[in-house]
C-alpha cells in the first residue's frame, strides 16, 4: 500500500501550484525537476582575499513525468527585469508556457539570465545593476497600455487578466516578479559564453525567448551555432543600432544602442567586421501616424545599394527564426526593423503578426495573458514543422 501513496506524494511535489491557490484553468503537467548551474569560472577576489565562482547561470530542468517524446528540448530565455518564473505560472494562477510544452512531450530548461534572480552577479563593479522598472512603466508598457493610448495600437489591448493597474491582484502578482538587472556589455558576453556552456551539456536545443532575452539567444547562436536548432523570438529585443523603449510614452526617435547591429558586443559577420564603424548604416522608411498617434517607426539597416552589399550574420543565419509580434504591444511599431535587419543579413525569419493568424488583443507579456495557450499552440506547430 505504500507504493501508491509514495507515487501520489511524488506527483504532488513534482507539480507545484501557484501561490494564488489552485489554477482556474487547465491543471499543471506533472514533471520531474532538476536544477544546476551552467558555465562559470573560478576567479580570485583580491578584496576578500578568496577564490570565488563567477559568471554561472541558474538552470531549471523539467522533464515530463512519463518521459520526453520530442527530439529537441526547449530552452526558455526571459526578458529584462524579470526572471525565469515568467514561464511557470501566470499571475492569475493559471499554467504557463512551460507546462503547455511539457504536455506536448518536450523537456524544458528555464534559465535565469546572468545577473538576475538565482544567477545574481558577484562582479557588481563591472556589471552594475539597475531597477527592473517601476509601477508606472509596468502599467503603461505591459499591463494597461490601452489606458494611456501613447501609440495607436495600444487601444487594442484586451488580454491582460484584470484591469492591469496597481492594486489589482494579477497586476500585483506580476509586479512582484520584477528584479534588478545589468545592461552592461559584460552581461552580453557572459550570456553568450554561459548559454553555450549550457548547450554543451544538454545538446542541440530550440530556444523560446522574450524581449531582452532575444539578444542573449542571438548571441548564443553566434557563439555555438551547431547547438541552436531554432529560435522562437517573442517580441525579441529591440531595433538595430537603436532603442525605442521610450516609444511606450510616445517618443519618436531611438536612443543610440547596439553598435554591432543586434548587440553592443562583437558578432560574426561575413565579410568580417573588426570595428562596428564598418557596418554602413542607412535610414529606411518614415515614422507613420494614425488618428494622430504614432503607429509605425522608421528603421536603420545596413546600407544596400550599387556600392554597398549588406554583411551576413554568418553564424546566426544557421538557425531558423520565428519572430512573433502581438497586436497591441509597442513592439508592433518597430519589430519589423529587427526582422528586416536579420533577413538582410541572411537569417531565415518567419515574421508573424499575431492578429494576422487570429490571435488578438495581446501586449508585450503575451505568455502571461488570458489567451497565452493560443500563442503557444501556434509556435509549437511551427517548431514541429520546421525543426529537424
Amino acid at each position: 500500500m505504500f507504493l501508491p501513496f509514495l507515487t501520489f506524494l511524488f506527483v504532488l511535489v513534482a507539480s507545484p501550484l501557484s501561490s494564488s491557490a489552485l489554477p482556474k484553468g487547465l491543471p499543471e503537467e506533472f514533471y520531474q525537476r532538476n536544477v544546476f548551474y551552467a558555465g562559470g569560472k573560478y576567479n580570485f577576489d583580491p578584496i576578500g582575499n578568496r577564490t570565488i565562482l563567477v559568471h554561472q547561470i541558474y538552470v531549471e530542468q523539467l522533464t515530463p513525468l512519463h518521459g520526453k517524446t520530442r527530439r529537441y528540448p526547449i530552452v526558455f530565455f526571459h526578458g529584462g527585469g524579470v526572471s525565469g518564473t515568467q514561464w511557470l505560472n501566470k499571475p492569475d494562477g493559471n499554467r504557463g508556457w512551460a507546462s503547455y510544452l511539457l504536455g506536448k512531450g518536450y523537456e524544458v530548461f528555464i534559465v535565469d539570465q546572468w545577473s538576475v534572480g538565482r544567477s545574481s552577479s558577484t562582479d557588481v563593479g563591472a556589471a552594475p545593476l539597475i531597477s527592473g522598472g517601476g509601477v508606472e512603466l509596468a502599467e503603461v508598457a505591459f499591463t494597461a497600455p490601452e489606458l494611456y493610448n501613447n501609440y495607436y495600437q495600444a487601444r487594442f489591448h484586451t488580454q491582460w487578466p484584470g484591469n492591469g493597474t496597481r492594486g489589482d491582484p494579477a497586476f500585483d502578482a506580476f509586479f512582484a516578479t520584477f528584479l534588478p538587472l545589468s545592461l552592461s556589455p559584460l552581461f552580453q558576453n557572459i550570456s553568450r559564453t554561459s548559454t553555450c556552456a549550457l548547450l554543451d551539456r544538454i545538446g542541440p536545443s530550440v530556444f523560446v525567448s522574450h524581449s531582452y532575452g532575444g539578444q542573449g539567444v542571438f548571441l548564443a547562436t553566434d557563439g555555438c551555432p551547431s547547438l541552436v536548432k531554432g529560435h522562437v523570438a517573442f517580441e525579441a529585443d529591440q531595433t538595430p543600432f537603436g532603442n525605442y523603449d521610450a516609444g511606450t510614452v510616445g517618443a519618436t526617435t531611438p536612443a543610440p544602442s547596439r553598435a554591432w547591429g543586434i548587440a553592443d558586443v562583437p558578432v560574426s559577420y561575413d565579410p568580417p567586421v573588426a570595428d562596428p564603424s564598418q557596418l554602413i548604416r542607412a535610414p529606411v522608411g518614415q515614422n507613420q501616424f494614425t488618428d494622430g498617434k504614432l503607429s509605425n517607426y522608421s528603421c536603420v539597416l545596413q546600407a544596400e545599394n550599387a556600392t554597398q552589399t549588406p554583411r551576413k550574420l554568418v553564424n546566426i543565419a544557421k538557425a531558423p527564426v520565428l519572430f512573433l509580434t502581438t497586436q497591441a504591444s509597442v513592439h508592433v511599431l518597430y519589430d519589423h526593423c529587427q526582422v528586416s535587419y536579420l533577413r538582410q543579413a541572411g537569417v531565415k525569419v518567419t515574421f508573424t503578426l499575431l492578429e494576422k493568424v487570429g490571435i488578438f488583443g495581446n501586449g508585450h507579456f503575451g505568455m502571461l495573458e488570458k489567451n497565452s495557450d493560443d500563442i503557444a499552440r501556434y509556435f509549437e506547430r511551427w517548431i514541429r514543422r520546421n525543426i529537424r
